[in-house]
């Protein structure tokens, strides 16, 4: 683990996808099961990334990469399918140590919000039927702001939730995209990553790179006593 800056925090914004519950293999899988179905080549860097990235931004990144936006438009349309369908007949793993994590965050009273350019109907699905939703007074879904990330809207729009400052905010993020997200809104941020390591400028801007939740919520306990 590293870290730098310690300081305490007044509030904890928290990413969904591949933070909280293990979506980005489903994820994942979508692509390369739509791909395999319509005769798509899909190499695995493409679908690497796309990691964090809000679907009409997948789109964007596909058309680029291909180089065919009717065969773009319909790859996407098709993984997109498929997903939903995961995410309504697929039990949705939760990350390990995120219900630890969240426990004593109820436990200290911090205030939290999640952060996530995920759209608000799937938002509502993944957090609904995962439990997490108990947990959050307070979501920003990726179409609810003017920019997704990795742009900084939806952890600005979290914080002004909860009324606090941005440079008193951590972010919990597992992508590149996240963290830039979270960087470009002036907080702090907990890299923890999930199905690729952070490159590396955001190992070197964030406050740490954590292993796993269970490494972050240690430093976050640390942190917590500390002065601001």
């Amino acid at each position: 683990m590293q870290c730098n800056t310690p300081t305490s925090f007044a509030a904890l914004l928290f990413d969904m996808d591949g933070l909280m519950i293990d979506t980005e293999s489903l994820s994942a899988n979508a692509w390369r099961d739509a791909a395999s179905i319509l005769g798509v080549p899909l190499p695995q860097i493409h679908i690497d990334a796309m990691v964090g990235l809000a679907m009409p931004l997948c789109l964007n990144y596909l058309i680029t990469a291909l180089g065919d936006e009717a065969q773009a438009r319909e790859l996407e349309n098709l993984s997109r399918q498929r997903y939903h369908h995961a995410l309504h007949q697929q039990d949705i793993p939760l990350k390990p140590g995120i219900t630890q994590l969240l426990n004593w965050c109820v436990q200290q009273q911090i205030p939290r919000a999640v952060g996530t350019a995920t759209q608000r109907q799937l938002a509502d699905i993944k957090l609904g039927r995962t439990g997490l939703a108990r947990y959050f007074e307070h979501s920003i879904a990726g179409d609810e702001v003017a920019r997704t990330k990795p742009a900084p809207d939806v952890y600005l729009q979290a914080a002004a939730r909860l009324q606090v400052a941005p440079e008193n905010c951590i972010v919990l993020e597992d992508s590149c995209y996240g963290a830039q997200a979270a960087l470009a809104a002036n907080m702090r941020v907990v890299v923890v990553p999930d199905l690729q390591q952070p490159s590396a400028e955001i190992a070197k801007q964030a406050l740490a790179v954590c292993q796993d939740l269970f490494a972050a919520t240690t430093l976050l306990q640390q942190l917590l006593n500390l002065p601001r």
